[in-house]
């Protein structure tokens, strides 16, 4: 089990660095203008990524895949959503004039591919094969990277060649990784029949609270920019980015924790799992602290290495802060999802978001600094892995999720 949480947290890793990697690219061989819109189109491809995630990656984990008709409705959700995503990326793209015809065209390959190498990732994930997916994302890199440095040398290396090169990736790692998933689930089967309300049922709530992280980030960004300007908003996103580590290891272990509950409550192990994310938050809690010593620590001198400046300690401790919230609210967010709870534990997650945002702009009213400004994040999120966890205790609803 030790060496699987290993692995989960090492593609967890591979995976930030290849989104990294990505952008550190664009930003040297296209220069600044370029990146910034292409940042713009990455985060749009991250986050539909995330939302058809939680739609049919984590239904899959959950929901008996081995009834044809469930896998039928997980090949045509996946099908639908990446289409629809898709066609609306480009044609938002498109139509506002934020990119090119063939840009745009692109994007929405890209997107759409991005969306079946991460389900196909997650069936790795679901057979606890971390490594396995980490192995499937480097090998789309290689390709991308590939093409990035062919077009470079010949000098016709633009936006829309970066574009076509991580969408090849894709599709190349979604070949590997198919072949990686064992024999016996590397099954496609008709659509006839396709039980696609079961899969919606569980999966729009999953798919909906992919969504509320980054819009409070984003919320954030945005009071902080009307309060103080760019320049606080540049530092406190220093300071976040310096911090991400941590979340990276809560995430990775999050992917574990959210398969090993599943697994468990299939084997009718499901009164145990309680007392096993108490320990996974001890865990995560100690792990934390230990990495946030580090980190102030180390601010003098890896903050200037990494950024130029020196980051705001005020600010990365307040993030450490965030993160120790996130340790606490993870287990029991998995476990309530895992045991057919996903609604009430969207609704738990919307609340505390909100919550966020609220407390928030009230410490801009009065006058704090920006820097504080995720001390308010971490109690609104500290609250709701508490009502998680009586959420997870208190349940005495059915032992398999809703479909």
């Amino acid at each position: 089990m030790k060496r699987q949480a290993v692995g989960a947290i090492i593609a967890q890793a591979v995976q930030a660095l290849i989104g990294l990697l990505i952008q550190i690219l664009v930003a040297r061989l296209l220069g600044i203008d370029d990146y910034g819109r292409f940042a713009i189109l990455y985060g749009v491809v991250i986050l539909a990524t995330a939302v058809v995630t939680g739609l049919v990656g984590d239904s899959l984990v959950v929901l008996d895949r081995s009834q044809r008709t469930v896998r039928a409705g997980l090949e045509a959700m996946l099908l639908a959503s990446s289409v629809v995503l898709g066609v609306a990326a480009f044609l938002v793209a498109w139509g506002t004039g934020f990119s090119s015809a063939l840009e745009a065209l692109l994007f929405a390959v890209a997107l759409a591919a991005f969306s079946i190498e991460e389900i196909v990732r997650r069936l790795l994930i679901a057979h606890m094969s971390f490594i396995r997916a980490a192995i499937t994302d480097v090998s789309g890199f290689v390709v991308a990277f590939g093409v990035i440095l062919a077009a470079q040398l010949t000098g016709i290396l633009t936006l829309s060649f970066f574009l076509a090169a991580i969408a090849a990736g894709q599709v190349v790692a979604s070949v590997v990784g198919w072949f990686l998933v064992p024999k016996n689930d590397r099954v496609l089967v008709s659509l006839r029949g396709a039980d696609i309300a079961a899969v919606w049922r569980y999966g729009v709530w999953r798919g909906l609270q992919q969504v509320l992280r980054p819009s409070l980030f984003t919320t954030v960004r945005l009071l902080s920019l009307a309060a103080a300007g760019i320049t606080a908003v540049g530092l406190l996103e220093a300071a976040r980015t310096y911090t991400s580590p941590l979340i990276l290891v809560i995430g990775g272990l999050s992917s574990f924790l959210f398969v090993r509950f599943a697994d468990q409550r299939r084997g009718g192990g499901a009164t145990n799992s309680v007392r096993e994310a108490d320990r996974a938050v001890v865990f995560l809690l100690a792990g934390t602290v230990v990495m946030s010593v580090i980190a102030v620590v180390l601010i003098p001198w890896a903050s200037p290495l990494a950024f130029g400046v020196e980051v705001d300690p005020l600010a990365v401790v307040a993030w450490l802060a965030y993160g120790l919230s996130v340790a606490i609210v993870t287990p029991y967010g998995a476990l309530g999802a895992v045991g057919g709870k996903q609604i009430a534990v969207f609704l738990i997650r919307l609340s505390d978001t909100v919550l966020a945002v609220l407390i928030a702009v009230v410490m801009l009213m009065l006058d704090a600094p920006v820097s504080a400004l995720p001390f308010g994040l971490a109690f609104a999120s500290m609250l709701g892995g508490l009502a998680l966890r009586w959420l997870v205790v208190a349940s005495t609803g059915p032992r398999h999720p809703e479909s």
